[in-house]
C-alpha cells in the first residue's frame, strides 16, 4: 500500500458498526442506547431478551419474537430464538445508570469529524471521542463554537471504560461556576 492510500485510510470517517470506535461503531451504540431509553419493547418482549441473554432456552409467541427480530435485538437459530450483540447491548443500555454530566470539549477534530471531550460525572481527566456531528446536531452549535465549551449530556456513568461510555442528549450548559476554568482560561 503506498504511503498516500495509507494517509487517506487513515484519516477515514468511513467504518463498520461491528468494528469498535469507528465512526460506524460510534453511531451504533448511540442509536442502541437511544432505543432503549427512548423506545424500549414491550414488557413481555423485554422478559424474553432478558431470558435470551441470560442463555435460557425461552418459549415465546410469534409476534413477541418478530418485535425483537424487527429491532435486531434477537435471531432464530436453529429454530430458537437467540439475541444479538445488539440484542445484549439494548439489554445493557435499557439497565444503565444514566446521569446528566458536564462535559468539556477539549478538541474538535472537523476533517475526521470527531471530537474531544471530558465527562466530570465519569472519569474527568480521560478523553472521550464523539462524533462532531452528534454535538452539533443536539446542541445547534457550529463545530468551530465547540472548542472549550461547558455543554451537558447524558452518560452511563458505571462505564468501565471509554469504549462501554455511551453519550446521548448534549444540551448547552447554563452559567459555569466561577472555579470552573478551563486549562486556556476559557470557560463558555
Amino acid at each position: 500500500m503506498s504511503d498516500v492510500v495509507r494517509a487517506t485510510v487513515a484519516e477515514c470517517v468511513c467504518s463498520s458498526a461491528s468494528t469498535a470506535r469507528t465512526a460506524a461503531w460510534m453511531l451504533e451504540e448511540v442509536r442502541i442506547t437511544r432505543l432503549a431509553r427512548e423506545a424500549t419493547v414491550r414488557e413481555d418482549a423485554m422478559g424474553l431478551l432478558r431470558a435470551l441473554v441470560a442463555g435460557d432456552a425461552a418459549q415465546a409467541w410469534p409476534d413477541t419474537v418478530q418485535q425483537l427480530m424487527v429491532r435486531n435485538l434477537a435471531e432464530i437459530v436453529d429454530e430458537m430464538p437467540k439475541a444479538t450483540v445488539r440484542g445484549r447491548k439494548y439489554l445493557s443500555a435499557v439497565d444503565d445508570i444514566r446521569v446528566a454530566s458536564p462535559i468539556r470539549v477539549v478538541d474538535v477534530n472537523t476533517k475526521r469529524r470527531l471530537a474531544q471531550v471530558e465527562v466530570s460525572a465519569w472519569q474527568a481527566d480521560e478523553r472521550v471521542p464523539v462524533l462532531l456531528d452528534q454535538l452539533t446536531t443536539d446542541t445547534g452549535i457550529p463545530a468551530e463554537g465547540l472548542t472549550l465549551r461547558w455543554l451537558e449530556a447524558d452518560a452511563n456513568v458505571e462505564a468501565k471504560s471509554v469504549d462501554e461510555l455511551v453519550l446521548t442528549a448534549f444540551r448547552p450548559m447554563g452559567p459555569t461556576p466561577p472555579k470552573w476554568t478551563a486549562v486556556g482560561g476559557d470557560v463558555s
